[in-house]
Protein backbone atom coordinates (compact mmCIF):
# COMPACT_ATOMS: atom_id res chain seq x y z
CA UNK A 1 0.00 0.00 0.00
CA UNK A 2 1.28 3.26 -1.00
CA UNK A 3 1.88 6.14 1.65
CA UNK A 4 -0.72 8.37 0.36
CA UNK A 5 -3.26 5.41 0.01
CA UNK A 6 -2.47 4.27 3.55
CA UNK A 7 -3.09 8.24 4.91
CA UNK A 8 -6.19 8.16 2.87
CA UNK A 9 -7.24 5.13 4.86
CA UNK A 10 -6.33 6.28 7.92
CA UNK A 11 -8.54 9.41 7.70
CA UNK A 12 -11.65 7.61 6.29
CA UNK A 13 -11.17 5.41 9.60
CA UNK A 14 -10.90 8.42 12.01
CA UNK A 15 -14.22 9.99 10.40
CA UNK A 16 -16.00 6.19 10.45
CA UNK A 17 -16.49 6.21 6.84
CA UNK A 18 -13.95 3.25 6.13
CA UNK A 19 -15.60 -0.11 5.14
CA UNK A 20 -15.61 -2.86 7.85
CA UNK A 21 -12.74 -4.58 5.51
CA UNK A 22 -10.71 -1.47 6.34
CA UNK A 23 -11.64 -1.55 9.66
CA UNK A 24 -10.29 -5.11 10.82
CA UNK A 25 -7.63 -4.40 8.82
CA UNK A 26 -6.51 -1.16 10.60
CA UNK A 27 -7.46 -2.60 14.19
CA UNK A 28 -5.43 -5.91 13.46
CA UNK A 29 -2.59 -3.87 13.37
CA UNK A 30 -2.77 -1.85 16.67
CA UNK A 31 -3.86 -5.21 18.01
CA UNK A 32 -0.70 -7.36 17.07
CA UNK A 33 1.39 -4.17 19.00
CA UNK A 34 1.95 -5.93 22.40
CA UNK A 35 1.58 -2.90 24.17
CA UNK A 36 -2.33 -2.52 23.07
CA UNK A 37 -3.36 -6.61 24.10
CA UNK A 38 -6.40 -4.73 26.40
CA UNK A 39 -7.85 -2.52 23.77
CA UNK A 40 -10.70 -1.06 24.84
CA UNK A 41 -14.05 0.87 22.99
CA UNK A 42 -15.75 1.26 26.28
CA UNK A 43 -15.69 5.02 26.29
CA UNK A 44 -13.82 8.08 24.10
CA UNK A 45 -11.34 9.04 27.32
CA UNK A 46 -10.28 4.94 27.04
CA UNK A 47 -9.66 5.38 22.85
CA UNK A 48 -7.65 8.81 23.43
CA UNK A 49 -5.70 6.81 26.38
CA UNK A 50 -4.83 3.92 24.08
CA UNK A 51 -4.15 6.36 21.59
CA UNK A 52 -1.43 7.77 23.34
CA UNK A 53 0.19 4.32 24.27
CA UNK A 54 -0.05 3.50 20.84
CA UNK A 55 2.44 6.62 19.46
CA UNK A 56 4.65 5.98 22.59
CA UNK A 57 5.01 2.76 21.65
CA UNK A 58 6.03 3.41 17.90
CA UNK A 59 8.07 5.92 18.83
CA UNK A 60 10.38 3.95 20.89
CA UNK A 61 10.80 1.81 18.53
CA UNK A 62 11.44 4.21 15.54
CA UNK A 63 13.60 7.04 17.25
CA UNK A 64 15.77 4.54 19.79
CA UNK A 65 18.96 5.20 17.36
CA UNK A 66 17.88 9.37 18.44
CA UNK A 67 17.29 11.13 21.68
CA UNK A 68 15.37 9.78 23.90
CA UNK A 69 12.99 12.79 23.79
CA UNK A 70 12.70 13.87 20.65
CA UNK A 71 9.84 15.51 18.49
CA UNK A 72 7.58 12.87 17.20
CA UNK A 73 5.67 12.24 13.93
CA UNK A 74 2.18 11.91 13.96
CA UNK A 75 -1.09 12.46 12.18
CA UNK A 76 -4.55 13.50 14.68
CA UNK A 77 -6.68 10.70 15.61
CA UNK A 78 -6.18 7.30 17.05
CA UNK A 79 -5.22 5.32 13.90
CA UNK A 80 -3.52 8.39 12.90
CA UNK A 81 -0.84 7.38 15.51
CA UNK A 82 0.35 4.67 13.15
CA UNK A 83 0.86 7.28 10.74
CA UNK A 84 3.91 8.01 12.71
CA UNK A 85 6.27 6.18 10.68
CA UNK A 86 4.91 7.80 7.12
CA UNK A 87 3.62 11.58 7.89
CA UNK A 88 5.12 14.97 8.03
CA UNK A 89 6.38 17.42 10.98
CA UNK A 90 5.63 20.30 8.94
CA UNK A 91 4.17 22.00 5.58
CA UNK A 92 4.24 25.53 3.81
CA UNK A 93 0.95 27.05 2.98
CA UNK A 94 1.00 30.42 1.22
CA UNK A 95 3.26 33.15 1.38
CA UNK A 96 4.72 34.76 4.29
CA UNK A 97 3.64 36.85 6.87
CA UNK A 98 4.64 39.85 6.29
CA UNK A 99 4.76 41.97 9.58
CA UNK A 100 5.97 45.72 9.83
CA UNK A 101 7.10 44.79 13.70
CA UNK A 102 8.12 41.86 15.45
CA UNK A 103 5.39 39.66 17.27
CA UNK A 104 5.72 39.86 21.15
CA UNK A 105 4.18 36.54 22.66
CA UNK A 106 3.88 36.89 26.48
CA UNK A 107 1.62 33.88 28.40
CA UNK A 108 2.59 34.68 32.05
CA UNK A 109 -0.19 33.49 34.42
CA UNK A 110 -2.71 35.82 36.18
CA UNK A 111 -1.24 35.10 39.02
CA UNK A 112 2.46 34.61 38.66
CA UNK A 113 4.55 32.48 41.17
CA UNK A 114 6.85 30.18 41.88
CA UNK A 115 4.54 28.16 43.14
CA UNK A 116 0.55 26.60 43.20
CA UNK A 117 -0.79 29.26 45.62
CA UNK A 118 -4.30 28.58 47.06
CA UNK A 119 -6.17 32.38 48.01
CA UNK A 120 -8.48 31.45 51.15
CA UNK A 121 -11.96 33.07 52.39
CA UNK A 122 -10.08 35.12 54.46
CA UNK A 123 -7.57 36.32 52.13
CA UNK A 124 -4.16 34.89 53.32
CA UNK A 125 -2.35 32.95 50.54
CA UNK A 126 -0.97 29.09 51.15
CA UNK A 127 2.02 27.84 49.17
CA UNK A 128 1.11 24.20 48.23
CA UNK A 129 4.25 23.03 46.49
CA UNK A 130 6.69 22.88 49.78
CA UNK A 131 3.61 21.91 52.21
CA UNK A 132 3.55 18.63 53.80
CA UNK A 133 0.47 16.44 53.90
CA UNK A 134 -2.09 16.71 56.32
CA UNK A 135 -4.42 19.80 57.07
CA UNK A 136 -4.02 22.57 55.43
CA UNK A 137 -6.87 24.78 56.40
CA UNK A 138 -10.79 24.50 59.00
CA UNK A 139 -13.54 26.47 57.10
CA UNK A 140 -17.19 25.77 58.88
CA UNK A 141 -17.64 22.52 58.36
CA UNK A 142 -14.89 21.62 55.68
CA UNK A 143 -11.60 20.32 56.08
CA UNK A 144 -8.80 21.13 53.39
CA UNK A 145 -6.30 18.20 53.07
CA UNK A 146 -3.17 18.36 50.36
CA UNK A 147 -2.79 14.16 50.56
CA UNK A 148 0.59 11.90 49.42
CA UNK A 149 0.02 11.94 46.14
CA UNK A 150 0.10 16.31 46.06
CA UNK A 151 -3.73 17.07 45.41
CA UNK A 152 -5.62 18.99 47.32
CA UNK A 153 -9.11 17.38 48.26
CA UNK A 154 -11.91 19.32 50.25
CA UNK A 155 -14.41 16.65 52.34
CA UNK A 156 -16.45 17.50 55.49
CA UNK A 157 -14.80 17.25 58.97
CA UNK A 158 -15.39 14.35 60.79
CA UNK A 159 -17.09 16.10 63.78
CA UNK A 160 -19.42 18.48 61.43
CA UNK A 161 -23.26 18.34 62.40
CA UNK A 162 -24.61 19.89 59.60
CA UNK A 163 -26.13 18.30 56.71
CA UNK A 164 -27.58 21.63 55.44
CA UNK A 165 -25.66 23.16 52.48
CA UNK A 166 -25.00 27.03 52.96
CA UNK A 167 -26.60 29.74 51.03
CA UNK A 168 -23.59 31.51 50.42
CA UNK A 169 -19.95 29.52 50.57
CA UNK A 170 -17.03 31.17 51.16
CA UNK A 171 -15.31 31.15 48.03
CA UNK A 172 -11.24 29.78 47.53
CA UNK A 173 -9.13 30.43 44.55
CA UNK A 174 -6.38 28.47 43.34
CA UNK A 175 -3.74 29.72 41.29
CA UNK A 176 -1.34 27.32 39.26
CA UNK A 177 1.40 28.90 37.54
CA UNK A 178 3.57 28.67 34.16
CA UNK A 179 5.61 25.03 33.99
CA UNK A 180 2.87 23.28 36.94
CA UNK A 181 -0.22 21.39 36.90
CA UNK A 182 -2.53 20.59 40.27
CA UNK A 183 -4.95 18.13 40.80
CA UNK A 184 -8.03 19.42 42.99
CA UNK A 185 -10.73 17.62 44.71
CA UNK A 186 -13.67 19.90 44.89
CA UNK A 187 -16.80 19.29 47.96
CA UNK A 188 -18.52 17.14 45.66
CA UNK A 189 -16.28 14.67 44.56
CA UNK A 190 -15.45 16.26 41.87
CA UNK A 191 -12.02 15.57 40.10
CA UNK A 192 -10.36 18.99 38.32
CA UNK A 193 -6.69 19.09 36.98
CA UNK A 194 -5.75 22.27 35.81
CA UNK A 195 -2.93 22.51 33.51
CA UNK A 196 -0.65 25.62 33.46
CA UNK A 197 -1.08 29.32 33.68
CA UNK A 198 -4.60 28.53 35.30
CA UNK A 199 -6.31 29.99 37.85
CA UNK A 200 -9.99 28.27 39.41
CA UNK A 201 -12.36 29.69 41.88
CA UNK A 202 -14.88 27.42 43.72
CA UNK A 203 -16.96 27.51 47.20
CA UNK A 204 -15.50 25.46 49.92
CA UNK A 205 -19.06 24.09 50.14
CA UNK A 206 -20.91 24.13 47.47
CA UNK A 207 -24.78 25.31 47.65
CA UNK A 208 -28.37 23.38 47.75
CA UNK A 209 -29.64 24.42 44.45
CA UNK A 210 -26.20 24.17 41.86
CA UNK A 211 -22.36 23.72 41.95
CA UNK A 212 -20.37 26.63 40.24
CA UNK A 213 -16.98 26.86 39.52
CA UNK A 214 -15.09 29.89 37.63
CA UNK A 215 -12.00 29.37 35.41
CA UNK A 216 -9.18 31.22 33.83
CA UNK A 217 -7.00 28.75 31.90
CA UNK A 218 -7.31 25.25 30.81
CA UNK A 219 -8.96 22.54 33.20
CA UNK A 220 -9.87 18.68 32.79
CA UNK A 221 -13.13 18.04 34.92
CA UNK A 222 -14.88 14.64 36.03
CA UNK A 223 -17.89 15.67 37.75
CA UNK A 224 -19.33 13.96 40.40
CA UNK A 225 -23.23 13.13 39.00
CA UNK A 226 -25.99 15.02 40.62
CA UNK A 227 -28.84 15.57 38.47
CA UNK A 228 -30.70 18.10 41.03
CA UNK A 229 -27.61 20.21 41.33
CA UNK A 230 -26.05 21.24 38.33
CA UNK A 231 -22.15 21.72 37.81
CA UNK A 232 -21.55 24.96 35.72
CA UNK A 233 -18.37 26.29 35.15
CA UNK A 234 -18.08 29.92 34.42
CA UNK A 235 -15.40 31.42 32.00
CA UNK A 236 -15.23 34.53 30.36
CA UNK A 237 -18.61 35.25 29.78
CA UNK A 238 -19.53 31.38 28.74
CA UNK A 239 -21.48 29.01 30.89
CA UNK A 240 -20.60 25.44 30.48
CA UNK A 241 -23.39 23.18 32.25
CA UNK A 242 -23.43 19.57 33.14
CA UNK A 243 -25.07 17.12 34.94
CA UNK A 244 -22.17 13.91 35.34
CA UNK A 245 -19.03 14.12 32.72
CA UNK A 246 -16.13 14.18 31.46
CA UNK A 247 -14.66 17.10 29.07
CA UNK A 248 -12.00 19.56 29.20
CA UNK A 249 -12.28 23.63 28.94
CA UNK A 250 -9.14 25.84 27.11
CA UNK A 251 -10.51 29.08 27.88
CA UNK A 252 -6.69 31.25 28.46
CA UNK A 253 -8.13 35.04 27.45
CA UNK A 254 -4.83 35.27 24.82
CA UNK A 255 -6.21 32.44 22.38
CA UNK A 256 -9.33 34.54 21.46
CA UNK A 257 -12.06 31.41 21.43
CA UNK A 258 -12.62 28.90 24.02
CA UNK A 259 -13.08 25.28 23.31
CA UNK A 260 -14.96 22.90 25.11
CA UNK A 261 -14.12 19.81 24.49
CA UNK A 262 -16.85 16.17 25.57
CA UNK A 263 -15.74 13.21 26.39
CA UNK A 264 -18.12 11.31 28.06
CA UNK A 265 -21.40 12.65 28.87
CA UNK A 266 -23.38 15.94 27.56
CA UNK A 267 -22.85 19.52 27.94
CA UNK A 268 -24.63 22.63 27.55
CA UNK A 269 -22.28 25.90 26.14
CA UNK A 270 -24.47 29.44 26.66
CA UNK A 271 -22.75 32.65 25.01
CA UNK A 272 -23.79 35.63 24.41
CA UNK A 273 -27.77 34.32 24.09
CA UNK A 274 -26.73 30.87 22.05
CA UNK A 275 -26.63 27.45 23.12
CA UNK A 276 -25.21 24.66 21.81
CA UNK A 277 -25.50 21.02 23.44
CA UNK A 278 -22.56 18.52 22.82
CA UNK A 279 -22.37 14.94 22.58
CA UNK A 280 -18.75 12.28 23.14
CA UNK A 281 -16.01 13.19 20.20
CA UNK A 282 -17.71 16.62 19.33
CA UNK A 283 -16.45 20.42 21.08
CA UNK A 284 -18.12 23.58 20.84
CA UNK A 285 -15.81 26.59 20.20
CA UNK A 286 -16.82 30.24 21.05
CA UNK A 287 -15.33 33.62 19.95
CA UNK A 288 -15.28 36.99 21.51
CA UNK A 289 -17.53 38.50 18.58
CA UNK A 290 -20.42 35.88 19.74
CA UNK A 291 -19.86 33.00 17.74
CA UNK A 292 -20.37 29.70 18.81
CA UNK A 293 -20.04 26.53 16.61
CA UNK A 294 -19.76 22.99 17.15
CA UNK A 295 -17.44 20.75 15.57
CA UNK A 296 -15.68 17.07 15.84
CA UNK A 297 -12.57 17.14 18.22
CA UNK A 298 -9.40 16.04 18.04
CA UNK A 299 -9.88 14.19 21.93
CA UNK A 300 -6.41 13.19 21.86
CA UNK A 301 -4.79 17.21 21.20
CA UNK A 302 -7.20 18.15 23.82
CA UNK A 303 -6.25 15.49 26.41
CA UNK A 304 -2.67 15.86 25.77
CA UNK A 305 -1.19 18.18 28.66
CA UNK A 306 -3.27 16.07 31.14
CA UNK A 307 -0.92 12.96 29.79
CA UNK A 308 2.62 14.81 29.80
CA UNK A 309 2.44 15.46 26.02
CA UNK A 310 2.33 19.22 23.62
CA UNK A 311 0.57 17.55 20.93
CA UNK A 312 0.66 20.00 17.67
CA UNK A 313 -2.10 18.91 15.27
CA UNK A 314 -1.24 21.10 11.88
CA UNK A 315 -1.06 24.16 14.12
CA UNK A 316 0.60 27.39 12.76
CA UNK A 317 3.45 29.08 14.47
CA UNK A 318 1.87 31.36 16.63
CA UNK A 319 -0.50 28.92 18.54
CA UNK A 320 2.59 26.93 18.84
CA UNK A 321 4.68 29.19 20.28
CA UNK A 322 1.78 30.26 22.62
CA UNK A 323 1.87 26.81 24.18
CA UNK A 324 5.68 27.40 24.47
CA UNK A 325 5.83 30.57 25.98
CA UNK A 326 2.84 29.41 28.55
CA UNK A 327 4.83 26.32 29.98
CA UNK A 328 8.38 27.71 29.93
CA UNK A 329 7.40 31.06 31.06
CA UNK A 330 9.34 32.40 27.96
CA UNK A 331 8.87 35.58 25.87
CA UNK A 332 8.78 34.76 22.43
CA UNK A 333 10.12 37.26 19.67
CA UNK A 334 8.69 36.28 15.98
CA UNK A 335 10.73 38.50 13.44
CA UNK A 336 8.77 39.67 10.40
CA UNK A 337 8.37 37.98 7.45
CA UNK A 338 8.16 34.39 8.57
CA UNK A 339 6.23 31.73 6.40
CA UNK A 340 3.02 30.41 7.20
CA UNK A 341 4.36 27.56 8.65
CA UNK A 342 2.49 24.88 10.05
CA UNK A 343 3.22 21.82 12.65
CA UNK A 344 2.30 18.61 13.80
CA UNK A 345 4.39 16.60 16.03
CA UNK A 346 4.17 15.52 20.15
CA UNK A 347 6.92 16.23 22.93
CA UNK A 348 6.98 15.65 26.21
CA UNK A 349 6.33 18.62 28.37
CA UNK A 350 8.41 17.48 31.28
CA UNK A 351 11.52 17.97 29.10
CA UNK A 352 13.83 21.21 28.41
CA UNK A 353 13.01 24.05 26.15
CA UNK A 354 16.28 24.01 24.54
CA UNK A 355 15.74 20.54 23.64
CA UNK A 356 12.13 21.26 22.25
CA UNK A 357 13.54 24.34 20.64
CA UNK A 358 16.31 22.56 18.69
CA UNK A 359 13.62 19.82 17.26
CA UNK A 360 11.54 22.38 16.12
CA UNK A 361 14.70 23.92 14.04
CA UNK A 362 15.30 20.23 13.01
CA UNK A 363 12.25 19.94 11.00
CA UNK A 364 12.12 23.90 9.85
CA UNK A 365 14.16 26.58 8.38
CA UNK A 366 13.53 28.24 11.39
CA UNK A 367 15.95 29.43 13.82
CA UNK A 368 15.92 29.89 17.66
CA UNK A 369 18.03 32.15 19.67
CA UNK A 370 17.64 32.20 23.52
CA UNK A 371 18.45 34.83 25.96
CA UNK A 372 17.22 33.98 29.50
CA UNK A 373 13.42 34.29 29.23
CA UNK A 374 13.39 35.76 25.63
CA UNK A 375 13.50 33.22 22.95
CA UNK A 376 13.49 35.04 19.04
CA UNK A 377 12.71 33.46 16.05
CA UNK A 378 14.84 34.32 13.17
CA UNK A 379 13.79 33.19 9.48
Amino acid sequence: MQREEFRGLLRRYADGSCTKAEKLFLEDMVLRNPVVGNWSWNSEEERVLMGIRIRQAIDEKRYVSRRSRSMKLWYGGIAASLLAVFGLMWSFGGKKNVREKPLVISETASYPSDGIRLTLADGSVVGLDSLQHGLVSHTGDVDIRKLDGGELVYEKSPDSKSDVAPELPAQNTLHVPNGKQFKLVLPDGTNVWLNTATTLTYPVAFTRSERKVVLDGEAYFEVMPDRSKPFKVMTHGREITVTGTHFTVSAYASDEVVRTALLEGGVDVRHQGKTLSLTPGFEAVSSADGNLVKKQSNLEQAMAWKNGYFLFDDMDVVSVMRSVARWYDVRIVIESNLPKKRFGGSFPITAGIDELLADLELVSKIKFERNGKEVRMIW
